[in-house]
Parts: C-alpha cells; sequence; structure tokens
C-alpha cells in the first residue's frame, strides 16, 4: 500500500498528550459505534436476577469515577473501532469472522476490549478475547501477559460474563476464552483513522483502501504468535486441557494468514509495538 499523508509523525505530534486531528475527528465516530454495539448486561436479568446485574452496573460506574481517557485511551478506541466494522464488514478477518463489543463490565472486569468469533472447517464456532493497545511502542504488555501467564498457571482460560452472539445463539458466561493482546503504533491509528472517516466523494476510494491496508496481516500475526507461545507454554507446563483450544484457534487464524498470502506487511512489519509484544512474550519460559 502507498504512504500516505498520515506517515510520518513529528515530535510534537509524538508527545504523550497529544492527539492528531484525524484521531480526533474519528473518536466520536468511534465511540458512538462502539457504545451502541457493546453487549447491554441489562438483557440478562432473567438469567442472573436483576439484584446482581444492577450490582455489576454499579461497581462499574464506580470503577470509572474520576478516570479521565488519555491520549493512549483515545487511540486505542478509534482503533478497536475500526477493527470492529473491518472484520465484521471489510473481511480483515476473512468472510466467516465477526466481532462483538462486549460489556463495560467484561472490559473492566474481564481485560475484553473485543470478542472475535470464527468458524472453523466444520462450521463451529470458536472466541477470542482481544485487549487492544496503542502507543509509541515504547512500552511493552508484560503486565497484560502477566496476567494470562497466571490463568494458563492455574490451567484457566478467560471468560466473559455477559456474552450473546447471534450467530451461535448462545446467552451467557462464555469460558474457556484464549486472551490475546494486539497492538500499533500511533501512526498506523493515524492512517486507519483518516481512512475510516472519510466521507463524500473519496469515501469509496478509502474504504478500498483500509480493505486493503497491511495493519490487518500484522494483527493476525500478532494473534498467531501469541496462541502457539501460549500453547507451547501449556504443553511445557502439563496444562493439557488448555492445548486443544489453542490449537482449534491457531488452524483457523492459519487459514485466515493464507488467504491474506498476496499481502505484504511491508514497512509494518517493524512496527514497534509489534516488537514489544514479540519480546514481551519472553516471559512464556518454564522454569521448571
Amino acid at each position: 500500500m502507498k504512504e500516505t499523508f498520515f506517515n510520518n509523525l513529528s515530535n510534537l505530534e509524538r508527545s504523550k498528550d497529544y492527539i492528531h486531528p484525524a484521531v480526533e475527528q474519528a473518536y466520536k465516530k468511534a465511540h458512538a459505534t462502539l457504545h451502541e454495539s457493546e453487549i447491554d448486561p441489562r438483557d440478562f436479568e432473567e438469567l442472573y436476577g436483576k439484584e446482581n446485574v444492577d450490582r455489576d452496573l454499579t461497581s462499574v460506574k464506580n470503577k470509572e469515577k474520576g478516570f479521565t481517557k488519555d491520549a493512549n485511551s483515545v487511540y486505542a478506541e478509534v482503533l478497536e473501532a475500526v477493527m470492529y466494522h473491518q472484520i465484521g464488514h471489510g473481511n480483515w478477518f476473512g468472510e466467516k469472522a465477526q466481532t462483538i463489543k462486549p460489556s463495560q463490565y467484561d472490559d473492566v472486569y474481564n481485560g475484553c476490549d473485543l470478542i472475535l468469533e470464527l468458524e472453523d472447517l466444520q462450521q463451529k464456532l470458536s472466541h477470542l478475547s482481544l485487549s487492544i493497545d496503542v502507543t509509541f511502542g515504547t512500552t511493552t504488555e508484560e503486565k497484560k501477559f502477566s496476567a494470562i501467564k497466571k490463568n494458563i498457571d492455574n490451567g484457566n482460560l478467560g471468560k466473559i460474563k455477559y456474552f450473546y452472539s447471534e450467530h451461535g445463539g448462545f446467552r451467557g458466561e462464555l469460558s474457556k476464552v484464549p486472551q490475546v493482546v494486539i497492538g500499533v503504533e500511533k501512526d498506523i491509528v493515524v492512517q486507519l483513522a483518516g481512512l475510516w472517516s472519510t466521507e463524500g466523494m473519496l469515501k469509496e476510494k478509502t474504504e478500498e483502501m483500509l480493505r486493503e491496508h497491511p495493519v490487518q496481516r500484522v494483527i493476525l500475526s500478532e494473534i498467531l504468535l501469541q496462541l502457539q507461545v501460549f500453547k507451547n507454554y501449556a504443553e511445557e507446563t502439563g496444562k493439557t486441557t488448555l492445548i486443544p483450544t489453542y490449537q482449534k484457534n491457531i488452524a483457523i487464524l492459519e487459514e485466515i494468514l493464507k488467504e491474506k498470502g498476496f499481502m505484504s506487511m511491508g514497512n509494518l512489519r517493524n512496527d514497534k509495538v509489534f516488537t514489544a509484544i514479540r519480546e514481551s512474550l519472553s516471559i512464556f519460559k518454564n522454569e521448571k
């Protein structure tokens, strides 16, 4: 893909509090898109009881008191919305992949920004919990990977309390959900934001550019790398019950990546966040 005028942010634009105009413009659309799409815990009152749901909603409200969105969270929310839309409508992960926006409760307490719903060759559904980060590439994801490692050590995977799938028709708590961390540099989010928020005569062209953007291959590669590392760690530590779930998702992701074989990562191969993710995965070593 050709470089766009959004590339190569200046030092001023790289300051931690700076929000690029393209991202600022896309943020309102992103916030509305995600809010309208998120699962509503009140739809589960019959299942969990109104008192339990009210308690969860109050807990989230209290947790978010005094929380102020910083620039990183704005960039992350825009990337999240672009992914939500492009996986569902731009075939970033193939025709059979969909995204589900979890409730705020599962975002806050289960670390899930998006749920990726995949279909295998036998038309069975599989799910991944995505945690999304956007940085300048100067920090690592060790804290989140430490939590994933602790889960594996305890023989557990992630869970989603408030889950509903239109495709699968399931409503309730989703368990045994592999967790992965994805992210790209802010430069890339600026590109995506500019393309995604374009209206008017250029909209058709920018939609085509989004469908072909190599960031989709970067994100797929990040996910696949993590699943392989987590599966190997589960094997090395004797957590055999987790292995089939990882293997199933690895097989699906490998098939999707094959479909993207013609697509080069280009300069995104050296994305600093992807590099930080690779380096942080070094904690998954069996020291016994």
